[in-house]
């Protein structure tokens, strides 16, 4: 009884951590999916939406999964403890694949040829204008691009008054807009690997204490089979006597 109980102790606050886990990540995909809308208006790539959506899924999923954990743990029910244990895995495997495509979602030199339709040059003049960047690698992207008739004319988006365009890259700004995005992940480098070793970390482990709490269940719930079974024995024996 006591190792069952110092499981279900362990189980819940891993659970607990599960439930914040789930909501973080999907607060972390609403955030990208909002803040970051200006750069897939640009590449018309279903990639971050795709990343983002499924970080949303996988948080709405994990905070229903923890619920049912909770109420499986509480109600020794080893169906839903079991369910428990294969959802985690999806959700790892959906969680794997969203990191995935995020680094697969990555510098693309082709992005900038797009720039022919008028929404796609608007889209990337704002996001030059908001980030202070210059093309994808740097402001020799948009050489032949912006203006097929004049090589070195860049957006003035690059530069930020009316005209300076024409003038090349001369004034325009020299970082990208890819190393401007890469800078900040840079910057939370150590973060990010650290929540993320977390949260894989305590997936493992929930994977390994629901597994163990099954068993315990299991024995647990035989045991009791045996004593029944055993007092029924005794009590027939005695009426016989």
């Amino acid at each position: 009884m006591n190792g069952i109980k110092c499981m279900k102790t362990t189980f819940a606050i891993c659970n607990i951590l599960f439930f914040i886990m789930g909501i973080a990540a999907m607060c972390i995909g609403i955030y990208l999916k909002v803040s970051r809308s200006d750069f897939v208006e640009i590449l018309q790539s279903k990639e971050f939406e795709t990343s983002s959506a499924l970080l949303i899924s996988a948080g709405i999923i994990v905070i229903v999964v923890a619920l049912v954990g909770f109420i499986g743990a509480w109600m020794n029910n080893q169906c839903m403890l079991g369910l428990y244990f294969i959802f985690v895995i999806v959700i790892f495997a959906m969680e794997l694949a969203a990191g995935i495509i995020a680094f697969i979602y990555r510098k693309d030199e082709r992005v900038i040829r797009r720039c022919e339709k008028d929404e796609t040059r608007s889209a990337w003049d704002k996001l030059q204008e908001k980030y202070l960047c210059c093309g994808v690698n740097n402001y020799t992207d948009w050489y032949g691009v912006y203006d097929i008739h004049n090589y070195n004319t860049l957006p003035d988006s690059c530069c930020g008054y009316t005209g300076c365009g024409q003038s090349g890259g001369v004034v325009a700004y020299r970082i990208s807009c890819y190393e401007d995005a890469k800078e900040w992940i840079i910057d939370n480098f150590y973060l990010i690997g650290a929540a993320g070793v977390a949260i894989g970390v305590l997936q493992l482990l929930l994977v390994i204490v629901s597994l163990a709490l099954i068993c315990f269940i299991r024995k647990e719930k035989s045991y009791k089979d045996y004593r029944r079974r055993s007092a029924g024995n005794f009590g027939s024996g005695i009426q016989k006597l």
